[in-house]
């Protein structure tokens, strides 16, 4: 079976490969390029709930029956390559599709993102001086969520740094009016500094403090934005202040503290047919403390290793593709099980295997324009890509194998310029893992950083 998808200058042929349409490859692509990548990344065991210690995603059903849920991600990963959840998720009845009949992610449909639209904010760490100029405090925006009720919650950590004085308070901007909600780290003030004058929220330390986090709790989801003289630090009689990533008085509409008022497009061109929503429902998430437990090692909670996945080289096709059902590492297993008898132990039951885990994966590309990129899923549970920072493909929820595909045509990037891509996936209910990830370009895995084991 083939098709063909004229969009702009170019005509790309399609052929039909386990009833899903795939882009063919060339033969100079199969023989320039490694046989294999290794794209490693980290495993996350969690209990499932009901358990000791367990976690209330993991074989929580939602309200609506176990399923394919879509919007319940803000559409850009945060500073530390994490998902945020947005809530504002639904159940999807029936899958959107592009023009030749592959499903795609539900806000994509007949929209492209703008060039440059996954730009991070630049201002997320400074470091401040003492009142006798040395390098003192180093202040660094941790996360931004947004919450089930409304409010958002913005953490920083703020360190003293080796040879400096001893810090005496430090402050955040926030706009006039703002409202400070309960869950606010405790012993701050809120308004002009007597001090310094300078206006914010305001936390007092001690001579034994060295290092911690402060958490503030808005009443309102609010953008975010670089300002030029966003902290304050003080030790001795100089105050030293400097640029940070802090809230501004512009509530957020897109689920997510980044401006992203022009980052989605529409064109027409693109010819996609429309899915069905269903109810609203966030597909079992219980709030976005309990989702960011997914992907942070967090002691008592999870147990974190790593795990590769082996992308082959398909010579006739072009195609890199790992897939668990044939996978000589997981095909005697099943399915994709990267830490059977490992961490927290297997699940018990038939079959018996861990079924409660997270995987994520970094890497980088190259974009060409004339290659007709892409990337494509199938398999189960939740499962979310970002390229450029964007969310490319969104399979929430607890679901028997689904699809999803992503033209990087879509992605509003800038031919030979190189990309990030981010892989999210989750294993939440003890009947199947399955894997297929299916590209047609070469990915640079990008190493890991330290995992900070956390102990049961």
């Amino acid at each position: 079976m083939t098709g063909h998808l004229k969009k702009g200058r170019r005509t790309a042929v399609f052929l039909s490969l386990s009833g899903a349409m795939f882009l063919a490859g060339s033969s100079a692509f199969a023989q320039s390029q490694p046989e294999e990548i290794a794209w490693t990344g980290i495993v996350r065991d969690l209990r499932e709930s009901g358990t000791e210690g367990g976690h209330s995603d993991f074989e929580r059903q939602p309200a609506h029956g176990f399923g394919h849920y879509a919007g319940s991600v803000a559409y850009f990963i945060d500073f530390h390559k994490k998902p945020l959840f947005s809530g504002g998720g639904y159940l999807v009845q029936s899958q959107w599709r592009d023009a030749q009949g592959r499903p795609i992610a539900p806000h994509l449909a007949d929209h492209e993102y703008t060039v440059g639209s996954g730009e991070n904010p630049n201002q997320t760490q400074v470091i401040l001086e003492d009142s006798n100029g040395h390098d003192a405090y180093e202040i660094t925006w941790l996360s931004t969520t947004f919450n089930q009720d409304g409010t958002s919650t913005w953490v920083y950590r703020v360190r003293e740094l080796p040879g400096g004085r001893n810090l005496s308070h430090w402050n955040l901007s926030l706009p006039p009016d703002m409202t400070v909600e309960s869950g606010t780290t405790p012993g701050y003030d809120l308004g002009v500094d007597g001090s310094t004058g300078f206006y914010g929220i305001k936390w007092d330390v001690t001579d034994s403090f060295s290092s911690g986090q402060f958490q503030i709790v808005l009443a309102d989801q609010y953008f975010g934005a670089d300002n030029p003289t966003g902290c304050l630090a003080k030790g001795g009689n100089t105050p030293d202040t400097g640029a940070m990533f802090a809230p501004t008085d512009n509530p957020s509409d897109t689920g997510s503290p980044f401006n992203t008022e022009s980052m989605l497009i529409y064109n027409q061109g693109w010819n996609d047919t429309p899915g069905v929503e269903g109810p609203a429902d966030n597909g079992g998430v219980e709030n976005a403390q309990t989702f960011a437990q997914w992907w942070e090692d967090t002691p008592g909670v999870n147990l974190s290793s790593i795990a590769s996945l082996t992308l082959e080289l398909d010579l006739i096709t072009g195609h890199y593709v790992f897939d668990s059902a044939t996978d000589p590492e997981y095909s005697g297993l099943g399915g994709f099980f990267p830490i059977d008898g490992e961490s927290f132990g297997n699940s018990g039951g038939t079959p018996d295997h861990n079924f409660h885990f997270t995987f994520e994966a970094h890497g980088t590309f190259i974009y060409d324009e004339s290659a007709d990129q892409f990337f494509h899923f199938e398999g189960d549970d939740d499962v979310w890509v970002f390229i450029d920072k964007k969310l490319a493909i969104d399979l929430g929820g607890v679901h028997t194998e689904q699809e999803q595909y992503i033209d990087m045509d879509r992605m509003g990037l800038v031919d030979g310029e190189e990309y990030s891509i981010d892989f999210y996936f989750a294993e939440r209910h003890r009947t199947q893992s399955n894997m297929k990830v299916t590209v047609n370009f070469e990915i640079e895995p990008v190493p890991l950083n330290t995992i900070s084991i956390a102990f049961d």
